[in-house]
């Protein structure tokens, strides 16, 4: 009787009446158990999403028949997929007392503390396994990812390398070798490995994806869509290729394509957080952050467990269009922090070093950056490390740039000494730049792309200070100040001014230069006014807009003339001349100017313009500058936090605070005045380009000795505590 009902609760299971099998089996259970009856309705019931009713099942059953393997096995399953790992090691550790040489539970076992990020347990259980079972394929992938989570990619490396030789059709194998090698910046060897694959494997969906990353990390981004348009066509339901592909857009700033490709990867992987938040980036990006926001919290999951890209884009998005509390931003940020350190598990690394006392020679600074090329950080670091007195300091350029073109060579050879981290993890590069023995590290990047603000968590250096290229503070603990202004700093809230030290530049916290020769900068518009703004597309949020409308309103003639790097693409001209038009400026006031070739030509444009309308909250800097060395005024809205002080400050330190704006009343009463006065001619831009070539803003030797006078400061405060 009871093997026939067996027989039919397998039958139902197998034709997929579920409710049937889960019937005969619960009758088996309560009448003749076996262990295959507890095992094949505990699966039924997680293959129906019923996981907490399988999980104590488990517990009832386990007690019954505390020594069979696959039932432990599939029980530590459930209790993964519920997130209670603290109990799926607990239920191992019991096996192990009664069993202790069991290689699938201690592999098991290893799985559940390195997603609980106990990585040095996990280890000692791989490596042990690898030495008693060296053939087990299983074994060496999982010791492998323990490594790299560990930031030992050599080893990990090895161990793929291993699996490879003792299998060599492994998949995933060959996947993450081309993957450590690409992030090796070993690309030689990278297509080495993949010329040497047989095709059957070549054409694997894994190693086709990891040859796309390949082709990302080498910039061949028409290579990498290409590959990742197939694969999304062919294994829809893998999310990162649609991640990937959506990057690759991202990257050419087709930023609109990249949205439609996360919509539809979205519907296909829903469960893909880090598709969640490429939609979160997609609609910050496209000037929607308060659509973006709740997007990018949800993908974020738990404050404890954070990890680093979402908290650098919650981060970014939350400061730049004042979305989140200074208050919840710090506690993302230290929660992350603490999160990290504790994984990690190494603190002030520069305590490791004997170190020579500063009084005794020059101070050594290190400048880390992600933009050691041609942008806008390097740009407005290159006088500070041409003017630098070297009688004082000695200067490291730390570079983890993607990028290198003129702009890497310009900032190395005015470097005493250069040094290229792009290739290591942060925690070797934390060790690397402790070895430096530096007195101070500027991070100039703070919750930017690329950034490696996380290596400073290890405290490779004994004062560590945030400058120039991020607009809000980081909030860390491993950072000790960060460098502004008066004017910078005016409109900080009690939480941003208190969470770090701010120390104050006179006269302006940057300095412009330019290293080519300047356009002519006579006016080329037409007979109308022109206002203007160059700043990147995702600034022109709905009250920038609004407030652009209500200056073309006061000016009835004008024109408003835009130019974005995002107009690379229709579809983002569309949307900013729907949004545009939707806030009442008729089309046939709004000029969209092509991207150009090089700065010069860029440059050039601003004669087109007769007075830039600065945007807000997120304000320019670059395009301030640019625009008043081109001889336009430009009208600013001071307004709350770093990022909305940016063009205040350079405004501020050029001598021209007539334009800084301290209500949006008082920004259009500017504007209009700046109109009334009409077309700016050629003398009038030449004045202003000679005012602001005489300015604090063009004095790189004034920016430099206040630099130098804050780390010597900042060096002597922390000797003393």
């Amino acid at each position: 009787m009871n093997e026939e009902r067996r027989k039919l609760a397998w039958a139902a299971h197998r034709a997929g009446d579920l409710q049937l099998a889960e019937e005969h089996y619960r009758a088996l259970l309560e009448t003749a158990p076996v262990v295959n009856d507890a095992v094949n309705l505990c699966a039924l019931l997680r293959q129906q999403g019923r996981l907490n009713e399988a999980t104590a099942l488990y517990g009832i059953w386990l007690k019954r028949f505390p020594d069979d393997l696959q039932f432990h096995l599939n029980a530590s399953n459930c209790l993964h997929e519920i997130d209670k790992n603290e109990a799926c090691i607990e239920l191992l550790q019991a096996y192990l007392q009664r069993h202790p040489g069991e290689a699938a539970i201690r592999r098991k076992l290893a799985r559940s503390l390195i997603k609980l990020r106990r990585l040095e347990e996990a280890r000692k259980i791989l490596e042990a396994l690898t030495q008693t079972h060296p053939s087990e394929v299983d074994n060496w992938m999982e010791l492998g990812s323990c490594y790299y989570q560990q930031e030992k990619t050599a080893d990990a490396l090895n161990c793929f390398e291993r699996v490879s030789a003792l299998k060599p059709d492994h998949q995933l194998a060959a996947a993450n070798r081309i993957t450590l090698l690409k992030d090796a910046g070993r690309y030689s060897d990278c297509c080495q490995l993949i010329d040497g694959l047989p095709e059957p494997l070549r054409r694997d969906p894994e190693i086709r994806g990891a040859i796309a990353g390949m082709h990302m990390k080498a910039m061949n981004m028409v290579a990498a869509r290409e590959e990742l348009t197939a694969l999304c066509r062919e294994d829809p339901n893998n999310g990162s290729h649609w991640l990937n592909l959506a990057a690759s857009l991202r990257s050419s700033k087709h930023i609109n394509a990249a949205l439609t490709v996360v919509k539809r990867g979205l519907c296909r992987a829903p469960e893909v957080s880090k598709l969640q938040q490429a939609l979160g980036q997609c609609l910050a990006e496209l000037g929607k952050p308060e659509l973006a926001l709740p997007v990018l919290r949800q993908s974020a999951g738990p404050m404890d467990k954070i990890g680093d890209e979402h908290l650098f884009n919650i981060q970014f998005n939350g400061a730049a269009y004042h979305l989140i509390p200074a208050e919840e931003l710090q506690r993302w940020a230290r929660s992350w922090e603490q999160r990290v350190l504790n994984d990690k598990g190494l603190h002030n690394l520069w305590a490791d070093t004997i170190r020579q006392p500063p009084q005794q020679r020059r101070l050594r600074i290190g400048y880390l950056s992600a933009d050691w090329c041609n942008h806008p950080v390097c740009r407005f670091m290159l006088p500070v490390l041409e003017n630098h007195d070297r009688t004082a300091v000695e200067v490291w350029g730390l570079s983890n740039s993607p990028h290198h073109d003129l702009g890497t060579s310009m900032a190395q050879a005015r470097c005493d000494h250069w040094l290229d981290l792009e290739h290591v993890g942060d925690l070797e590069m934390a060790r690397m730049i402790a070895d430096l023995q530096l007195d101070v590290l500027v991070e100039l990047g703070g919750y930017t792309g690329h950034s490696r603000i996380t290596a400073l968590l290890h405290r490779p250096a004994p004062v560590q200070l945030s400058y120039l290229g991020y607009f809000a503070p980081t909030y860390l603990n491993a950072i000790d100040g960060w460098i502004g202004d008066q004017e910078l700093f005016g409109g900080l809230e009690p939480t941003d001014a208190q969470s770090q030290t701010l120390w104050m530049v006179k006269g302006g916290y940057m300095v412009y230069k330019s290293f080519d020769p300047l356009p002519d900068c006579e006016r080329s518009a037409g007979k109308r006014f022109r206002f203007g703004s160059f700043n990147h597309s995702r600034k022109l949020n709905p009250g920038t807009i609004r407030l652009y409308a209500g200056v073309l309103r006061d000016v009835p003639n004008s024109t408003l003339v835009l130019k974005s790097v995002s107009f690379v693409e229709q579809a983002e001209k569309t949307r900013v001349m729907q949004a545009l038009t939707a806030a009442g400026i008729g089309e046939d006031r709004i000029l969209l100017l092509p991207s150009t070739a090089n700065h010069k030509e860029h440059l050039a444009l601003y004669r087109e313009v007769d007075v830039v309308l600065d945007p807000f909250p997120y304000g320019g800097a670059t395009s301030t500058c640019d625009a008043l060395m081109m001889g336009v005024p430009v009208v600013s809205l001071a307004s709350a936090g770093m990022v909305g002080r940016l063009s205040s400050s350079i405004l501020a330190s050029a001598g021209l605070e007539k334009w800084i704006a301290r209500s949006q009343t008082d920004y259009r009463r500017i504007a209009r005045e700046l109109a009334a006065e009409g077309p700016v001619e050629p003398t009038a831009r030449l004045k202003l380009r000679e005012q602001v070539q005489n300015s604090p803003l063009c004095e790189a030797t004034r920016l430099c000795r206040e630099l130098e006078r804050i780390y010597a400061e900042s060096c002597r405060e922390s000797a003393a505590a």
